[in-house]
């Protein structure tokens, strides 16, 4: 389902937000296959970062204006000196999580916005990751505690749904399959999983 936001921001929320997600999959569940897999496009396949925290997209948006408000940035003229020649500038919102900021493609769309790499409530996952759990959320497919009926069925989804290549193995700690299919199954902001 669409969401608005606010100019000038640019903000993909299917790559970068935990909370959107979780709406979403609400939706999901009750349509076809091929109109989920379109939906799942807007996330990609590589690494992207991904924010578990609490602000909502409004609230992250509207912070990030307002940052610019508070600097007297009023117009993309104005924001690109802000950038100075740099491709990209961090800034930090109220939950102490940091946001990449660089132009944007869009010329009234110029403050493009994503969570910054190893920011507080911020993880790391490829685009592959985060679609193959979300699959599994949409399916109502449980978490096994026998590690290799979860791969069985990781396996499965990714080549007949999503058409992806089998993995190896989901060795806890450091599988994100399964952390992010811990969080999604629980809807919580997951912020004590993070350690």
């Amino acid at each position: 389902m669409p969401v608005k936001i606010p100019f000038p921001i640019t903000f993909n929320p299917h790559k970068h937000h935990f909370g959107f997600l979780v709406n979403e999959l609400e939706i999901w569940k009750k349509l076809k296959w091929k109109d989920v897999e379109k939906e799942m496009l807007l996330i990609g396949n590589n690494l992207i970062d991904f924010y578990l925290g609490e602000l909502d997209i409004e609230q992250i948006c509207t912070e990030c204006i307002n940052y610019f408000q508070s600097i007297n940035i009023n117009g993309r003229e104005q924001f690109i000196q802000w950038l100075g020649g740099s491709h990209w500038k961090k800034i930090e919102l109220s939950d102490q999580s940091e946001w990449m900021i660089r132009l944007g493609d869009i010329h009234e769309r110029y403050i493009h916005i994503h969570p910054a790499k190893y920011s507080e409530h911020t993880i790391s996952v490829r685009g592959t990751t985060l679609k193959t759990v979300l699959t599994f959320c949409i399916h109502d497919i449980p978490f096994q505690q026998n590690p290799n009926a979860n791969l069985k069925v990781v396996n499965n989804l990714r080549k007949e749904l999503l058409k992806l290549s089998p993995i190896k193995d989901l060795e806890e700690p450091d599988s994100k399959i399964i952390f992010l299919w811990k969080i999604f199954m629980n809807k919580s902001s997951a912020e004590t999983k993070l350690n």
